[in-house]
């Protein structure tokens, strides 16, 4: 212990404050990442030792310079310290890729179970199906390779348009016309070239074969599906994925929830695919999808018409797909670093702009449901 060095971590500050006539101090120390705070109140030589540990003095070095310590005292005092994550040894750090420095210290608090490195090479690990490349799974799917997710499937039918420029974060207007998968993809190869991608350009129906699709070493799946109805998609996915024990997000962000996070559904931890739908059901008795069908529309309009045709739906701003996509990705990403302590409390979240307000509601189980209440 005497020739160890220990810092203080640069996300931890510590406040001193003196007790009125005593010659004790109160310490406070404040997390800046988590936002997490703890007080302590002792004397002014532990407060004096803690602002030694510089990670270049050695505990024998202050010791001796103090002279006025126990070495059983020092030793609960460290060991204090570790066991709060507000110091860390210096001789213990490794190298790491700078690209996630700033990342890794965040996980160094946030996870608190194993060091941030071990955190970032699990998010490494981790395979993601999502379905639909849209304004807001194109951004989810953006920020998880950002973070550093390597191995990914994208899964849509369209192509990207002129009236894709607003919202997609990958809009190149060279690419008019071209398959989202693809455009994504070259986008999320510059971002980090040593993603790994496998793109299926084809429309989820309900006779989709989705082992083609969802191999049995997923992680997870997002769903971003929102036609003819994100009920219908997830109904489909939900089911195939719970029988593999494969955890699936639904996706907010979508017709009059354009700034809403989504749900998680990974039986027993949450409730199944079919109770959250019930739940939605319940909340949306006597609203109906509305379906439109056009045969052929380059038939319907005249090609000036066409060429300037903007398909309907629900308006929306950049903003708002970014924020549903951040919401959400707060809930994926932690999922996802395997951490023992992440909530399964299953809360849909939603800021209604018009009142500047976040508004929430939790999904349960349903009773007598037999998948959820095995």
């Amino acid at each position: 212990m005497d020739s160890k060095k220990y810092k203080i971590k640069e996300t931890v500050d510590i406040f001193i404050s003196n007790e009125d006539n005593t010659d004790n101090v109160k310490l406070t120390f404040h997390v800046m990442t988590t936002r997490d705070r703890l007080e302590i109140k002792t004397n002014k030589n532990v407060a004096r030792f803690i602002a030694s540990l510089d990670g270049i003095k050695t505990i024998n070095d202050i010791v001796t310079e103090m002279g006025s310590l126990r070495s059983k005292d020092v030793d609960k005092l460290i060991a204090f310290l570790l066991n709060q994550h507000f110091i860390y040894d210096v001789n213990n750090i490794c190298d790491i890729e700078p690209r996630f420095s700033r990342q890794i210290t965040f996980w160094d608090d946030f996870v608190l179970e194993r060091p941030g490195v071990e955190t970032q090479h699990i998010l490494e690990s981790k395979k993601v199906v999502l379905f639909g490349c849209g304004a807001v799974g194109a951004k989810i799917i953006e920020i998880l390779v950002r973070a550093g997710v390597k191995n990914i499937v994208l899964v849509d039918y369209k192509s990207l348009s002129k009236s894709n420029a607003a919202r997609h974060c990958y809009y190149n207007y060279k690419k008019i016309g071209k398959p989202k998968v693809d455009v994504l993809s070259e986008f999320l190869s510059w971002i980090d070239s040593r993603v790994i991608i496998t793109k299926h350009f084809e429309k989820l129906i309900p006779t989709t074969n989705l082992s083609s699709i969802i191999s049995d070493d997923t992680d997870l799946i997002i769903n971003t599906c929102d036609e003819p109805y994100i009920g219908h998609t997830s109904l489909k996915l939900g089911r195939y994925a719970q029988a593999r024990a494969i955890p699936l997000y639904v996706s907010g962000g979508f017709d009059a929830h354009l700034m809403s996070s989504g749900e998680l559904i990974f039986p027993p931890h949450t409730p199944c695919i079919d109770c959250a739908q019930n739940t939605f059901s319940k909340a949306l008795k006597g609203w109906k999808p509305v379906y439109s069908i056009v045969n052929n529309p380059q038939l319907d309009l005249s090609k000036s018409v066409y060429d300037n045709y903007i398909p309907g739906g629900p308006g929306g701003l950049a903003m708002m797909n970014g924020f549903s996509a951040n919401l959400s990705c707060m809930k994926l990403i932690h999922f996802l670093l395997d951490d023992s302590a992440f909530s399964y409390v299953n809360s849909r979240y939603e800021y209604l702009p018009n009142e500047g307000k976040m508004t929430n509601f939790e999904l349960v189980k349903q009773s007598g449901c037999k998948i959820c209440n095995e």
